[in-house]
């Protein structure tokens, strides 16, 4: 509201039947002006035409005016809600029908493609809340930030903390990742247990032994997952599982020694043997090159040997390969 609406409406407070030409000729403005501030104060509910004979107007509280202005929309404001409450209640009825019908389709599908990568996360977040026994995965790849790490390790200690055991199977470069070692050394002390394989045979998840949720991998940038719930399909990633563990060296396993060789190692080895590069032995281990030549390194020293081939013989004669 400006001053000039301010200045008619204070006088019209106190000059009770006043008009236009009054109010003129008491403030000093135009009587186009006064009409102006008169039509924006009638609009506001300020001011109501006095019942005279002339042109005369009468100033209405600041509180009775704004119930006039505000009370019809608080009805329909009123209105809207029970209207919108009776839409929800109407509609929550359904949810669990909703709900009982898509758990009985997903259980009667003993494999179900899931397109989009973040319903396969939804899928993997919800049985792993839900998991009671055991959690089994197969992770190959490259580690995880340290900030995804740090959010995953919570979980992953409250689910033990509920009595859920957790096992997993890295690839054995991962060992030089900080990020996943850190979160490894929290998760093993909570009772979680590691293990990592120079090869891996697959990536999967493996719930209570009942639901396994695997990429479908038709192609390089194929992001779709499975999720298998048929029981003898789902036993057999569980056995392929327990193989690949019991082929796994601890993650947190001390360095080999002497005449003791990591699997990471006792592969490169294999492949040296063969004649490979260090670039296309790297490229198969899923480690850099430069970490594959400080093993190769580390390997020539320990069996004092001069060159590759030689170390590729003092290796077989040693039973290293």
């Amino acid at each position: 509201m400006d001053d000039l609406s301010q200045a008619v409406y204070r006088y019209a407070v106190s000059s009770p039947g006043w008009t236009v030409d009054d109010a003129s000729e008491a403030l000093g403005f135009t009587t186009r002006s006064i009409e102006a501030a008169v039509n924006s104060l009638v609009e506001r509910c300020l001011l109501v035409q006095a019942n005279t004979g002339r042109r005369s107007y009468t100033a209405v509280s600041p509180d009775v005016a704004l119930a006039e202005l505000v009370d019809p929309d608080e009805r329909a404001l009123l209105d809207l809600r029970s209207r919108i409450g009776a839409k929800r209640r109407e509609l929550a009825a359904l949810v669990p029908v909703f709900a009982e019908a898509s758990r009985r389709v997903s259980t009667d599908a003993p494999v179900e493609v899931l397109e989009d990568p973040d319903q396969v996360m939804r899928i993997l977040i919800e049985y792993a809340r839900s998991a009671s026994e055991c959690v089994l995965m197969a992770r190959p790849g490259q580690g995880a930030t340290a900030d995804t790490q740090e959010e995953s390790i919570q979980k992953d200690v409250d689910m033990l903390q509920q009595g859920v055991s957790r096992r997993t199977l890295y690839h054995s470069s991962i060992r030089d990742h900080m990020p996943t070692r850190r979160a490894v050394e929290v998760v093993t002390a909570a009772g979680g247990e590691f293990r990592t394989l120079p090869q891996m045979p697959l990536r999967a998840v493996i719930f209570d032994g009942k639901v396994a949720v695997i990429p479908r991998a038709a192609h390089a940038q194929d992001r779709a997952g499975l999720v298998i719930r048929d029981p003898n399909v789902v036993s057999v990633f569980v056995r392929l599982f327990e193989f690949a563990w019991e082929l796994g060296e601890p993650f947190l396993a001390e360095e080999p020694r002497g005449n003791q060789l990591s699997s990471v190692q006792r592969s490169i080895l294999r492949a040296l043997a063969s004649g490979q590069p260090d670039e296309v032995i790297a490229r198969r281990m899923g480690i850099s090159v430069r970490t594959c030549r400080r093993h190769i390194a580390k390997m020539l020293e320990d069996l004092g040997a001069e060159s590759r081939f030689q170390a590729g013989v003092k290796a077989h004669r040693a039973g290293w390969i």
